[in-house]
């Protein structure tokens, strides 16, 4: 089989090694397996055409259209010489489904459906145009179980053909860092780029440096990939994006890890929360649609209500104080990671998707 991916990312080509401080998702080496499909039973040629274009015209793309033209046309070309094209978010995928709405092509479409077509949307011109646009696809993939209930109002005719999987995080990147952890900094990390609810975290910090536990230990809060806050906080320290090797030891050094995640029903700040299990770090998230499949409560993660701040404090501080506890919850975090939601066994679930579209027919996806 042939495959095609349009993946909503920049990737790094290469003729031989991998690209250094990348994960797999982010470099493509000539005749060797791309990402996931390396776990199949059996690897199909698969080929990557990323998001990378002129910089005024990919700027446009990412900042105002919100989808790729571009990367449509580089691969339109090319389409009669695969059976299958996957596009990594509706971004990717877009273009193509609008097309295949008037002309058929040899290869079928599977989308993975990460952020509920456009964030969920409940009218405007921009729902109209993913309504139409989607009843061309094959076949959707999509991370948060609640979305469903989305498809369901808006778009009842994807249902049948919309199956959920867990992400999965790579197990073999990610692993546990021996006695990384600043013994005498009681540090609290949070990662992000966007879609953070940055407000709460902070306050929630304030409040926890003006508590007993506060006069107890010495505390950072490690704010990775957001530098244009207005912090008054001295124990608050700003980052910038960091290359991803640097990043691992950044977690490793944390106490425990954030993730203060707002309130939206698609797929999001679910790879930063499995990295950080996957590491074997007890991880505070907000209890939001995109995470609730992939935590046990108070066993592999402690959940708070989003946007509560008094709520996050306190699950700061039980954590801070109950280091036994904390161990616990991050070995079964880990384990966890390792046994349901590794990208081994997405990799799995996904060729059945896979299959079950090219062979036409009816699989149970565990």
């Amino acid at each position: 089989m042939k495959i095609l991916m349009l993946v909503n990312w920049k990737v790094s080509y290469n003729d031989k090694d991998a690209a250094k401080g990348k994960q797999p998702p982010d470099y493509y080496i000539k005749g060797e397996h791309y990402w996931f499909f390396r776990y199949f039973k059996e690897i199909p040629q698969v080929d990557v055409i990323d998001i990378s274009s002129f910089p005024w015209l990919e700027k446009f793309e990412r900042e105002k259209l919100r989808f790729y033209v571009w990367q449509t046309l580089r691969a339109i070309p090319k389409l009669n010489q695969y059976d299958l094209v996957i596009s990594h978010g509706m971004q990717s995928a877009v273009v193509l489904s609008l097309l295949r709405c008037l002309f058929k092509t040899k290869a079928k479409h599977l989308v993975f459906e990460i952020g509920s077509f456009n964030s969920a949307a409940t009218e405007g011109g921009a729902l109209k145009l993913m309504q139409f646009a989607s009843k061309s696809i094959d076949d959707f993939i999509y991370h948060t179980s609640k979305q469903i209930e989305y498809y369901r109002e808006y778009f009842p005719w994807i249902v049948s053909k919309a199956h959920f999987m867990c992400y999965g995080a790579d197990t073999s990147f990610f692993t546990p860092m021996e006695e990384c952890e600043n013994k005498e900094l009681k540090e609290i990390l949070c990662i992000g780029y966007r879609k953070r609810d940055w407000n709460t975290l902070l306050k929630s910090f304030d409040s926890l440096c003006d508590s007993e536990i506060g006069q107890k230990y010495k505390l950072q809060l490690k704010l990775i990939g957001k530098i244009d806050l207005q912090v008054k906080n001295e124990k608050v320290v700003l980052l910038p994006y960091i290359p991803i090797e640097e990043l691992k030891k950044e977690i490793a050094k944390a106490a425990i890890c954030v993730v203060p995640l707002e309130d939206f029903n698609y797929s999001f700040g679910q790879m930063t929360l499995l990295q950080q299990m996957a590491m074997e770090k007890a991880v505070i998230v907000a209890k939001v649609p995109s995470v609730i499949d992939y935590v046990t409560e108070n066993e592999t993660a402690l959940f708070y209500e989003s946007g509560n701040e008094q709520d996050l404090c306190d699950k700061m501080s039980y954590l801070l104080e109950n280091q036994d506890l904390c161990c616990v919850i991050a070995k079964k975090a880990s384990a966890a990671v390792k046994t349901v939601y590794s990208e081994e066994r997405m990799a799995e679930d996904i060729e059945k998707v896979i299959k079950m579209m090219m062979e036409h027919t009816i699989i149970d996806i565990d």
